[in-house]
């Protein structure tokens, strides 16, 4: 089985990381669907440095993300008259929309490792430079990132569950496990981390934990989209077509727009469900 939770790169003000739990399995029932960008909730970092607030900085990043060469062209230009390292990133966040994604992380990587900021930001770049490591299919370079994203802000919850989606990605289930277990330590009801722990369960094929781990999050948050997802996908492997049809409809219905519904989608048309 694969997990396709994507690190998927929306990269709007620093920190804001993307993190899009879409989960699947991929076997003759439940087919993964390959990683993509997506929108998804969003980790708030600190905004201390007055850069980082500053009108020039809000105006770089928009212009990066609705047109990148424009964004690209302006980032380097407020560099030049000391923008530092928000005109950096700026331009960082232009290169991904260029679709440059490695020339993206190895700026991000650098401005990481050079930078005076502090720990929330320097951990924040390396985040963003792992999302766009996996976009440039370098999974073992973004497991080193997010390995020094956690020495930067050691049991930080969302580097952690990077970290986990990664590991599993790059056959480590269990180490993933055990960021989980130290992110639900600290947030017992951290619904995005049941319904991850869950996908690494049945990874290993320990479907009685997968589903506790499910009931859970779904208890809390009974919409939750990647906790239907996952509820489905192990309702599908383990023979009830029904149930899995039901969660994946509830995704489509109550989160049309979420990375769990391009795969809900994806799994129904696997059904022979024909869903516009």
């Amino acid at each position: 089985m694969r997990i396709s939770r994507k690190i998927a790169l929306t990269v709007v003000m620093l920190g804001s990381m993307a993190v899009a739990p879409a989960l699947a399995a991929q076997d003759k029932k439940a087919p993964a669907h390959p990683p993509a960008p997506a929108k998804a909730p969003a980790a708030t970092a600190p905004r201390s440095e007055s850069g980082w607030n500053s009108p020039d900085y809000a105006a770089c990043m928009k212009t990066a993300r609705e047109r990148p060469k424009a964004g690209f062209d302006q980032a380097g230009e407020w560099a030049a008259f000391g923008g530092g390292v928000p005109a950096e990133h700026c331009r960082a966040t232009a290169l991904l929309g260029l679709n440059e994604p490695e020339a993206a992380a190895d700026l991000m990587e650098n401005l990481a490792e050079k930078s005076r900021e502090s720990a929330g930001i320097k951990a924040g770049l390396l985040r963003q430079a792992a999302q766009a490591r996996i976009l440039a299919g370098q999974t073992p370079r973004a497991l080193a990132v997010l390995d020094a994203a956690a020495k930067v802000l050691p049991g930080d919850p969302d580097v952690l569950e990077d970290r986990a989606v990664v590991r599993i990605e790059f056959g480590e289930p269990w180490d993933a496990v055990d960021d989980l277990n130290a992110v639900l330590d600290r947030q017992p009801n951290r619904v995005s981390a049941l319904a991850l722990r869950a996908a690494a369960y049945r990874r290993l094929e320990t479907l009685d934990l997968a589903k506790a781990d499910v009931d859970r999050a779904l208890a809390l948050e009974p919409t939750n989209p990647d906790a239907l997802l996952e509820a489905g996908i192990l309702a599908r492997v383990t023979g009830n077509d029904a149930a899995a049809r039901t969660a994946w409809m509830t995704v489509l219905r109550t989160a049309p727009e979420s990375a769990a519904a391009e795969t809900a989608r994806a799994n129904l048309a696997r059904m022979d469900v024909k869903v516009k």
